[in-house]
């Protein structure tokens, strides 16, 4: 037999509403009342109704994500970061891909609003002439003029730790067509107090099996930090854990009524040496 909240209620003690906003976090109840519940909660196995918790908020406990592809190493981490803040507020995860051409990315976002998601966390640009109930949290790696709350990766400070631990040597960018940082190389000029003929400090910021002939001096992978371990050279991450959790508080903040402030977040990218320590600079 399903456990009601009638159930939990009578085993803790007190009336079905002090139930419904115990498990809800209300603030105006106190936390040996919360407790209690939550305790009756536990010992009964009872599951919140997400349906009715739904219709009596008026919110789906839906939190649209959209990749513009899946395929990214960093995909998974991501919405780790996601889940392990929105899931304690009972929120699931609507994981979509946008594509790269406007009309995938206007599918979605009219997909997403049919489905009256409370919020939409968009990775990359998200260009679509339509408007969104709820925050709009775009993650990118520069600022956008696009409305919304705005999560960015911090590259230039990415590339000033780099040229400090290149300490001179002329940097050489190695791209490719899923490169984690973003105008990284442009950033990293000037740092060439060597001749051209000196050994470069490389940079490899889009992972090519072909470019990495590992334990070199002066090599730095950009995200996985594991293989950089291995191989012996330093590491950029991409920090798709910390970005995920920030985006999702964001996203939640503004859905409970609390706001954001500031609306740009910017988050920096760490520096492992090449025995996977963190550099701090």
């Amino acid at each position: 037999m399903k456990v009601k909240m009638e159930d939990v209620a009578k085993l803790a003690g007190v009336n079905k509403a002090t139930v419904s906003r115990a498990l809800k976090g209300d603030s105006r109840i106190s936390s040996a009342t919360r407790e209690k519940v939550w305790e009756a909660a536990r010992s009964l196995g009872y599951q919140p109704d997400a349906v009715a918790r739904g219709l009596s908020s008026n919110r789906t406990g839906l939190l649209g994500i959209v990749f513009e592809d899946l395929t990214s190493p960093w995909t998974g981490e991501f919405l780790g970061g996601v889940d392990r803040v929105v899931s304690k507020q009972h929120y699931s995860l609507l994981v979509k891909c946008s594509g790269k051409t406007e009309a995938q990315r206007l599918l979605v976002a009219r997909d997403l609003a049919s489905r009256n998601v409370d919020g939409i966390i968009w990775i990359g640009r998200p260009f679509f002439p339509i408007a969104i109930d709820g925050p709009l949290v775009v993650v990118d790696s520069d600022p956008i003029d696009v409305e919304g709350i705005h999560v960015v990766v911090d590259v230039k400070r990415g590339a000033e730790k780099i040229l400090k631990i290149a300490e001179g040597k002329r940097c050489e960018v190695e791209e490719g067509e899923k490169s984690f940082f973003k105008g990284l190389a442009p950033l990293l000029k000037g740092n060439e107090s060597l001749s051209d003929s000196s050994l470069p400090f490389r940079i490899i910021n889009s992972l090519n099996l072909t470019t990495i002939k590992g334990c070199q001096k002066d090599v730095l992978l950009c995200g996985y930090p594991h293989l950089a371990r291995l191989l012996g050279y330093y590491c950029l991450d991409w920090p798709a854990f910390e970005l995920g959790a920030v985006a999702g508080r964001l996203s939640l903040n503004v859905i409970q009524g609390k706001g954001v402030r500031p609306e740009k977040i910017v988050v920096v990218p760490p520096l492992y040496s090449p025995e996977g320590d963190v550099i701090s600079l």
